[in-house]
């Protein structure tokens, strides 16, 4: 992971924005990738349990992967 930003948009949902330079896959699958992401951002105070939106871009600025976890998707 090269970067990675936390924001709010106007209706208070948690955006994840990550930066990579990996060109494509998660080495150890997303599922992986996911789970150590949310318990840093736990870590240092970031609250999940509205749900989140994580988009994932390459080096290139291509966007590898978008993740919605919000109630509105996961039910």
């Amino acid at each position: 992971m090269s970067g990675i930003k936390h924001t709010k948009n106007r209706d208070g949902l948690l955006t994840l924005t990550v930066w990579t330079r990996k060109k494509s896959g998660y080495g150890s699958g997303f599922d992986k990738f996911d789970e150590t992401l949310t318990s840093f951002l736990t870590g240092t105070g970031v609250s999940l349990l509205q749900g989140y939106v994580l988009n994932v871009y390459g080096p290139d600025g291509t966007r590898l992967h978008h993740y919605d976890t919000t109630r509105e998707n996961s039910s």
